[in-house]
């Protein structure tokens, strides 16, 4: 009789137990599920948050970067045919060849450009020592023009902007114009902090090339034409990689960072959008990424070499 009074009492129990643990196993479940949709919903509103942030950042950098431009582009792009815009730009680029300095005894060396370096006299006997173990002397006697670079017309149609680092150590400049002949041309001057040189060239304006009125957003399709290896008249094409602060070639400049294939001879050609518009100008490789001046600046500093100011930002 007792077994059985004990039997009752744990079924009982038990029954009453299950009971009681399918409201808590439904609570449990309902909370976790409560806690996940919050954690989702949470994971939606950070990736929100980041892609604001990240957009607005974007448009901070291009808005900084640009210059005298100050809109970005904010129109939907389609794929880009880039041979059907490549001869509506070409007419407004040239090839670039100079005859390079004479190495001397290292005179013309960028370390005197550095204040002070021109009267020490350890840099001086380190020039000439340098000058005798790379026969520098021999090298001087065989000078001959060299197409290291590209450029574009700009303003009145005789005047072409480059980067100031393809014509810094140039005794002798000439442009090779798209139709096939070559021009004197004469250096205004160069600014190297900024990369951005100003030549004037003999004969018939040619056409300028026209300015984009607003700077590409990342990811949006850009192409340069220059003269890779020599090879003039070159298309590379890519995208707007990133707008930000890089080092620069002297001080840390705000540049538009591309990834359309580059190498030597490319320098100076213009960087152009889906409409053959300039957007920006080669400067200098880290690969797999060029740096290029961002067109505005490109203009205001060659609007201040032409007026013989300082260009300050």
């Amino acid at each position: 009789m007792i077994v059985q009074t004990w039997r009752r009492a744990a079924l009982s129990a038990y029954i009453l137990a299950g009971l009681a643990l399918a409201p808590a196993a439904f609570t449990f479940a309902t909370t976790a599920a409560n806690v996940k949709a919050l954690g989702v919903q949470k994971t939606r509103i950070d990736q929100a948050e980041r892609k604001a942030a990240s957009a607005a950042d974007e448009a901070l950098n291009a808005y900084s970067a640009a210059g005298q431009i100050n809109q970005v582009d904010s129109l939907p792009h389609g794929p880009v045919d880039w041979s059907e815009i490549a001869p509506h730009v070409v007419p407004s680029v040239v090839n670039i060849s100079v005859i390079q300095r004479p190495k001397g005894q290292g005179e013309s060396n960028r370390v005197w450009l550095v204040p002070g370096v021109q009267t020490n006299l350890a840099t001086s006997l380190l020039n000439r020592l340098r000058a005798w173990c790379h026969g520098w002397a021999t090298d001087d006697q065989t000078r001959e023009w060299a197409t290291i670079g590209a450029g574009f017309i700009s303003g009145d149609g005789n005047t072409v902007l480059t980067a100031a680092h393809v014509v810094n150590d140039a005794e002798s400049v000439r442009v090779k114009m798209p139709a096939g002949d070559w021009r004197a041309a004469r250096i205004i001057g160069h600014d190297y902090a900024q990369d951005v040189g100003v030549l004037l060239i003999d004969g018939e304006p040619g056409r300028p090339m026209p300015i984009a009125p607003a700077m590409p957003r990342q990811g949006q399709a850009i192409a340069t034409i220059g003269a890779p290896a020599g090879w003039g008249f070159s298309l590379s094409a890519g995208i707007v990689s990133r707008y930000g602060e890089e080092g620069g070639l002297l001080k840390p400049a705000k540049f538009m960072q591309i990834d359309a294939p580059i190498t030597g001879g490319n320098s100076g050609g213009v960087v152009f959008n889906a409409n053959g518009e300039a957007v920006s100008m080669v400067s200098y490789g880290n690969q797999p990424f060029t740096q290029a001046v961002p067109i505005g600046r490109v203009l205001a500093v060659a609007d201040a070499i032409q007026r013989g100011r300082r260009y300050s930002e």
